[in-house]
């Protein structure tokens, strides 16, 4: 990779690419969004289908207190990858197994699961202080370009390969499980496997993809790409590729702006993908009105 990054340098420095690529943080950051834009963004509209974005606010927060469990147990705070997968796959699958089994509300399971993991998380925390700077957790709540290594990239690049797999596989068994439950009984009798695998895709996807958009922050790039795309999709498929488009564009836009303002690219994304919602909300409110016109 070292010859990789010091021939696109190379490439910076004689003017062909923009000046940022010199720098190799910056071209493993752009390699991270390229790959998790399409993984969070083809899951998306499954995820609001589904209406899990709560769902995916409570594991952002799982992860914050699954990384202090890896720190607490011994792992390095770059790469405590199996405290955050722990727990973050122990507590979607907690979730899922007693909303199956409750008559509450599902915000409200998933509001008391989001309570818990966060009141382990503080005390823990206490704990992780001692031994590490709070700020060096920082990274993963809010996502940074700095702590992107090439470890991660082929982490990120590997179960991004596994989910997409099992997505293509699985894919139309997935999305009439989450259109419509009672059909997908009907027909597989496998709504409560689907249930179970599509939470384990989801939590895999969101854990390998913390170090970019943040732990605190990962529910936008889940849920705001199929809102936005839903404003001008027609179909299904356009649905999920103006999701996947979306969510490229906002990644890429993000972590140019999170470069050259100093922000966090966590932060930066978010923004991007917010402003892509409302410029699609004005663009479907024009086109409603072109057709009452005609």
């Amino acid at each position: 990779m070292e010859v990789f990054y010091a021939w696109i340098a190379e490439q910076a420095r004689s003017g062909i690419l923009p000046a940022s690529f010199e720098y190799a943080f910056f071209v493993r950051g752009l390699i991270a969004v390229l790959l998790v834009a399409p993984l969070l963004g083809g899951m998306s509209h499954l995820v609001v289908s589904r209406r899990l974005a709560f769902f995916s606010a409570a594991l952002g927060h799982a992860a914050l207190t699954g990384l202090t469990i890896g720190l607490v147990l011994g792992e390095p705070i770059n790469s405590a990858y199996g405290g955050i997968f722990g727990f973050c796959l122990l507590t979607a699958v907690a979730m899922v197994f007693v909303r199956r089994r409750s008559k509450l509300p599902p915000d409200t399971l998933i509001g008391v699961f989001l309570a818990l993991s966060l009141g382990l998380g503080i005390c823990l925390l206490v704990a992780v202080t001692k031994r590490f700077n709070i700020h060096q957790i920082e990274a993963v709540m809010f996502g940074s370009l700095l702590t992107v290594t090439d470890r991660d990239l082929v982490l990120l690049a590997g179960v991004g390969l596994a989910v997409g797999l099992v997505l293509c596989r699985r894919y139309n068994e997935l999305l009439l499980d989450s259109v419509s439950p009672t059909l997908s009984r009907f027909e597989s009798g496998r709504s409560a496997f689907n249930e179970y695998l599509f939470v384990v895709l989801l939590t895999c996807a969101i854990v390998v993809s913390l170090k970019v958009i943040g732990a605190l922050l990962v529910e936008a790039l889940v849920v705001v790409p199929a809102a936005a795309a839903r404003n001008l999709s027609r179909s299904m498929r356009a649905y999920l590729l103006w999701s996947v488009g979306l969510a490229l564009l906002a990644c890429v836009g993000g972590l140019f702006i999170s470069n050259h303002l100093l922000v966090p690219t966590g932060g930066a994304i978010v923004l991007s993908v917010g402003a892509l919602f409302f410029v699609t909300l004005a663009m479907a409110g024009v086109r409603r009105r072109g057709i009452n016109a005609r």
